[in-house]
């Protein structure tokens, strides 16, 4: 049986353990700090927990011996680490980062894994499924002038003035608005600012608002560069939240790396969490095919759902689920076994067939 660590007992992290545990098919570790949270994860579960500091570096001492794979579901300033141990314990690493830098790290580790061994980030929402459904389009035309991915983690019922409840890490959703992004223009990789590039839409009635965000295109303005003519990330939000986020983070400098703690505050005091959320997939491909110019869409809705008696948010399930399948693809041999691997390599009708991948992704 396939052995997993994951590092991180949060929302993500314990819904990946929910699911590996419950297929019957890995021998799933989970490590948390808190020996409450711990007990009774075991309890419900019936997994190995292990209590460690997961800031403190020294904590890790061999940890990772004896393990096939270690999934990181910590922040992502601590991924870098994590896939250095796992480089010198000769074991597979998975994360959920969106971060760039942290990804552009982890794939010089990489360079210097051992035969069979693999280093494969980004394995969420976005970046992970949309970056595999938007390869999958592309590769449906002959030529393609436009790829536009549009992904929203939305409250079901929001009720403050940003319209928006907290649904996963704070920390995350802050770099989404204050990092770089970068888009692909004029066939060329372009460098772009967040909270810009504001675009309204309507769909089922609903009004949405999307801008760009740092992250969600992952390592695919690397694959394309050169190959299309445009191609940009946006998450979407309900019609009026970038301009109050814009305030905070542009008008009030909260945006700033100094000022950042403020802000993390602000939200975190101020807005509450949610499981009762959607999550939203667009992804549209224009180009053309056999000469005739076409347009292929992808949407998708995926709404929050109990599982094994624990009642998940949506953007639990599709994070969590999302690496489930492409640890499982890669444990049944459906991957290739390079040392770095994209999202993008991921073939669309093998993910859409994984058992995981079939609990949540029903075309809307």
């Amino acid at each position: 049986m396939h052995k997993v660590i994951i590092l991180g007992s949060g929302n993500i992290g314990f819904a990946l353990a929910l699911f590996l545990a419950k297929s019957n098919s890995y021998d799933v570790t989970l490590l948390a700090r808190k020996a409450k949270t711990l007990k009774k994860i075991q309890k419900d579960l019936n997994i190995t927990v292990l209590k460690k500091d997961l800031e403190d570096k020294k904590s890790y001492e061999n940890l990772l011996e004896n393990y096939d794979t270690v999934i990181s579901a910590l922040p992502y300033y601590l991924n870098i680490f994590i896939a250095k141990l796992a480089l010198k314990a000769n074991i597979n690493y998975f994360d959920f980062t969106e971060d760039v830098k942290t990804t552009e790290a982890v794939k010089e580790i990489a360079k210097k894994a051992k035969k069979n061994q693999v280093f494969i980030p980004q394995c969420g929402l976005a970046p992970g499924l949309i970056s595999i459904l938007a390869y999958s389009l592309y590769q449906q035309f002959d030529e393609v002038y436009s790829i536009k991915m549009r992904v929203g983690a939305l409250p079901l019922n929001p009720s403050n003035k940003i319209l928006y409840n907290l649904t996963w890490s704070t920390d995350g959703l802050i770099n989404e608005y204050c990092n770089e992004c970068f888009a692909i223009k004029d066939s060329k990789l372009v460098s772009i600012q967040a909270l810009e590039g504001l675009e309204k839409f309507s769909l089922n009635g609903l009004e949405y608002e999307a801008f760009n965000t740092s992250g969600g295109l992952g390592t695919l303005c690397e694959t394309l560069e050169n190959k299309v003519k445009e191609l940009n990330y946006k998450t979407i939000r309900y019609k009026g939240h970038k301009a109050l986020m814009d305030f905070l983070i542009n008008d009030l400098f909260l945006g700033k790396k100094e000022r950042r703690k403020i802000l993390k505050d602000i939200l975190e005091y101020a807005v509450p969490t949610t499981k009762e959320d959607l999550v939203l997939i667009f992804c549209t491909v224009i180009g053309k095919k056999d000469s005739i110019l076409q347009v292929k869409t992808d949407v998708r809705k995926i709404y929050n759902e109990t599982f094994y008696s624990h009642k998940l948010s949506a953007l639990q399930i599709t994070t969590a689920l999302s690496l489930c399948t492409v640890l499982d693809l890669y444990v049944n041999n459906k991957l290739k076994k390079s040392s770095f691997v994209k999202q993008e390599d991921i073939n669309l009708e093998d993910f859409l067939s994984n058992r995981f991948a079939q609990k949540f992704l029903k075309k809307d």
